[in-house]
């Protein structure tokens, strides 16, 4: 597998990046129930794209894809979970994006709401940043926001990426883009 997987770190705030086979087995009722019950509350912020609802059909096909990617890549969204409770909070990885100027790397993450404010989303963005930058050997990784979802692009910032200004993407214009490159990124320091 190209530049092997994260290190499945546990950080200081809580947050686990779970990686491998067993984090998206689909036998797992549970946790895609609720990631499908989160996805439905995304749905009604005004920055998701418009869409129908996914199914747990959509979901496990979505599943078996990210499984494939990370194998062919080194690279996949993958689930994120409180380190105390094993609880699913949401999902964060890199996935390719066929917009804009050309290939690139989004760094995509959401979050169940009970889980905001707690440094999860940062503390996760950094490591995936670190593993896509490191061991994959991408040489950059975007990622996007609506400037009126203050927390996405504030993770963005924390995690270290630059602002580059307004694009369109994923059908939605004025997003806010940041970049994190090889040559200059490095983990924030605490």
């Amino acid at each position: 597998m190209p530049g092997g997987q994260p290190s499945g770190r546990e950080g200081q705030h809580g947050a686990r990046l779970v990686q491998g086979d067993q984090t998206f087995d689909v036998a797992r009722v549970g946790p895609l129930e609720e990631q499908r019950a989160e996805i439905l509350r995304l749905r009604r912020r005004p920055w998701f794209p418009a869409g129908p609802p996914p199914t747990m059909e959509v979901i496990q096909r979505v599943i078996g894809e990210r499984q494939a990617m990370e194998r062919e890549l080194g690279h996949s969204m993958w689930a994120v979970e409180d380190k105390t409770t094993g609880t699913f909070i949401g999902q964060c990885g890199l996935r390719p994006v066929d917009e804009g100027a050309g290939p690139e790397i989004d760094l995509a993450y959401h979050y169940a709401s009970a889980s905001w404010n707690k440094g999860y989303a940062s503390e996760v963005a950094i490591a995936v940043l670190a593993h896509g930058l490191g061991p994959v050997g991408l040489d950059s990784i975007m990622a996007v926001a609506s400037p009126e979802n203050i927390g996405s692009w504030r993770v963005m910032e924390k995690a270290g990426m630059r602002h580059e200004g307004l694009v369109n993407y994923y059908g939605m214009d004025g997003l806010k883009k940041y970049v994190a490159m090889r040559q200059w990124w490095r983990p924030p320091t605490a």
